[in-house]
């Protein structure tokens, strides 16, 4: 077994791992290629592969581990994770790839390791915690089947709103308002902080989370989704298609206080429901953190199943 810097050629392996150990959430290479491009430089990255060379056949790519950095991200903190196939586990391929890791960070002085990891794998799980993570968060994902929803209760709801004069569009419907960008932005940050959520999350620059929100080529203007009261934005939800999938896959949802309970984020997710049919996709996938309550039964009552949960797992320095 050797390690190497990964390139793009090891995306198609790379891809066949990830989505044989998690299914319900798969990627593709052309996701893979669109995320090098879009990343920022500030951005840290680098995965390296494990390669099997046996006798008489092309090297193996049994695994991979790397390291990644995201808006808000303080620049000392980072992603980290390792996938091995199930048929390499246990010969100390993931230990190899996750000493690299970790030897690769070692020059930006990281504070803080952050590691997913999923309730139907507890290999993974026992693999962090005995490197010295522990559960910090923990989050719900769900998947809708489409095709299956039944869109007939809830025929009168957008109908409802207005008759309170809130109306619901898209970001596409509302690029004659010059303000628009700015309205969002600060729509998007005023009902983020109303996340539940691990750890404080630095607040992006408008230019900055411009890039990869509003203007990031994965997100369709036609399935961002602002809810308007007169000039106001009052709430938001935002859909983007997994490239070279069937699946519509969801961002932040979030309403300002002074609006709920109105049946506004119930209207904005039928919509997205709609807007998934127009475009062929079958499924929908969110997650919710496993203490938000209020968004897990508003999914609940739409029909969306509950998959294993996301856990959240963190080593830092001092620990």
């Amino acid at each position: 077994m050797r390690i190497r810097p990964s390139t793009p050629g090891d995306y198609p392996s790379v891809v066949a791992i990830h989505n044989t150990l998690y299914p319900p959430r798969p990627t593709t290479v052309q996701a893979q290629l669109e995320a090098d491009q879009h990343r920022k430089p500030e951005h840290r990255h680098q995965v390296w592969v494990a390669l099997l060379d046996e006798a008489g056949r092309q090297p193996t790519v049994a695994g991979y581990g790397g390291y990644d950095q995201y808006p808000g991200y303080h620049a000392q903190k980072f992603h980290v994770y390792v996938n091995v196939l199930p048929d390499y586990q246990r010969q100390g391929i993931g230990a190899a790839l996750y000493d690299q890791v970790m030897a690769g960070l070692q020059p930006f002085a990281p504070t803080t390791w952050r590691a997913d990891c999923f309730g139907n794998l507890p290999q993974g799980i026992r693999f962090a915690e005995e490197r010295g993570f522990k559960e910090v968060f923990r989050e719900t994902p769900l998947l809708l089947d489409v095709m299956a929803f039944d869109p007939a209760p809830y025929a009168g709801l957008e109908a409802r709103l207005r008759t309170q004069g809130i109306e619901i569009k898209t970001v596409r419907d509302l690029e004659n308002d010059p303000n628009r960008n700015r309205k969002v932005y600060d729509l998007y940050w005023e009902t983020f902080r109303d996340v539940p959520q691990e750890g404080v999350t630095i607040q992006a620059p408008f230019d900055e989370w411009l890039d990869w929100d509003i203007e990031d080529p994965g997100m369709s203007p036609d399935g961002y989704f602002i809810a308007v009261c007169g000039q106001d934005y009052v709430a938001l939800s935002e859909f983007a298609r997994k490239p070279d999938t069937g699946i519509l896959q969801a961002g932040l949802a979030g309403v300002r206080r002074a609006f709920r309970n109105k049946g506004i984020a119930l209207a904005l997710q039928v919509r997205a429901i709609a807007y998934a049919r127009q475009i062929g996709c079958s499924c929908i996938e969110t997650s919710t953190p496993i203490t938000n309550v209020p968004m897990r039964a508003l999914y609940a009552q739409l029909g969306f199943i509950r998959q294993p949960d996301w856990l959240q797992m963190e080593k830092t320095a001092q620990s």
